[in-house]
């Protein structure tokens, strides 16, 4: 799985990418810790713009590919829909012109997860509530 510090060095690089595209599926799910089968499905869902193909059809990735990758894995985990992806894959096609839309994207999805942390809190503390009510029970049989 992508964590967070790959989620950081994938968009903190600050060099141009190799775009030769060499690498297999299966080459590139273990160099970056996503399933196949998500490589997979995220080519189906148009999310690898510039993903090319060998004369078989097998798909080959680059170095550039492989950020991306960690990029929409990244996406994915912080909850935005496959929907949602290829609307922010999208808009980086069309380039600097929609940074402010990419921004908006971003800033909904932050005030979604910060809402969810709220509430997980809240459960926390009732269930933290109730441990300590059955730690003094147990400690009185």
């Amino acid at each position: 799985m992508v964590n967070m510090e790959d989620c950081v060095n994938s968009l903190a690089m600050d060099h141009p990418l190799d775009t030769t595209p060499k690498y297999s599926v299966t080459q590139v799910a273990k160099m970056v810790d996503i399933s196949e089968h998500t490589l997979r499905y995220y080519d189906d869902m148009k999310l690898f713009p510039f993903l090319q193909k060998n004369e078989k059809g097998k798909r080959l990735f680059s170095e550039a590919d492989m950020q991306w990758a960690k990029l929409l894995e990244c996406l994915s985990n912080s909850g935005l829909s496959i929907k949602e992806m290829k609307q922010y894959v999208d808009l980086c096609i069309i380039g600097d012109s929609t940074v402010e839309e990419r921004f908006e994207i971003l800033k909904k999805q932050e005030k979604i997860i910060k809402d969810q942390i709220k509430e997980k809190k809240k459960q926390l503390k009732l269930l933290q509530f109730k441990i300590d009510y059955y730690k003094e029970w147990c400690k009185r049989v």
